[in-house]
């Protein structure tokens, strides 16, 4: 999945955050030579440790969001392009939120990802599934952790201008082995404010990404169902 939060930006500043709609979109992204790289490191584990087996497509599949597993008034809606923007944070322990901005994580063979429209048209919902050789969905997630208690924002270019981002800690159902829960947003002047809410869990080689964008300030109170649903799949998908 393709967090489009640069096309979101772009789309508020350059026209109006009233008219504001792009919230995340999709790659079908394998990784390239960042996952060959991934599998010669699983063949160098030790004999007696076997490597770490990826998620199969048909895992990913079945751990992803669908119209049916959402609550009443969620549409499917269709993956935009994607892009080979890469976000970069300009302080280092920020770079870990700033990747979970990007379609093409490097070493990670990227799954199905579906979009939602919600609150007729207003919320925004996507959720993906990738998945890693090896140690890599740990060294995927776990940095998230450790950088949501050293970063508080940073600045990155998007559509080629500095964009200041404003970076929270959000409690979010746990899910899996590991989970967290970040909030992404900036501020667009007055009372508006462009936000996105990412939950990120890893299930052995799996992890799972989703990133939902209100509408309003009371439908961000959903996050939390939302994130318990995409979950509870997610870990039976990868367990199975």
């Amino acid at each position: 999945m393709r967090t489009r939060i640069r096309r979101g930006v772009a789309v508020a500043l350059t026209v109006s955050a009233l008219t504001f709609t792009a919230a995340c979109g999709g790659s079908s992204d394998k990784g390239g030579d960042s996952a060959a790289k991934g599998k010669d490191k699983d063949a160098a584990a030790p004999a007696d440790k076997p490597a770490a087996t990826p998620l199969t497509a048909e895992q990913m599949k079945a751990g992803a969001l669908t119209v049916a597993d959402l609550p009443k008034g969620w549409t499917a809606m269709k993956n935009p392009a994607s892009t080979d923007d890469v976000p970069k944070a300009d302080k280092p322990e920020c770079q870990p939120i700033a990747n979970l901005m990007h379609d093409k994580i490097a070493g990670a063979t990227m799954g199905a990802n579906n979009e939602f429209n919600g609150g007729n048209g207003a919320n925004q919902l996507a959720h993906q599934i990738i998945t890693f050789p090896g140690t890599g969905a740990a060294d995927f997630v776990t940095p998230i952790g450790t950088a949501l208690e050293k970063c508080t924002g940073f600045t990155t270019t998007m559509e080629g201008a500095p964009v200041k981002l404003k970076v929270e800690k959000l409690t979010a159902p746990k899910t899996g082995e590991e989970s967290h829960g970040v909030r992404v947003s900036m501020d667009l002047g007055g009372a508006i404010e462009f936000a996105l809410n990412v939950v990120v869990a890893r299930q052995g080689t799996g992890v799972s990404r989703l990133v939902y964008l209100p509408g309003t300030p009371a439908a961000a109170k959903d996050l939390d169902d939302l994130a318990k649903r995409a979950g509870e799949k997610f870990v039976k998908a990868a367990q199975g």
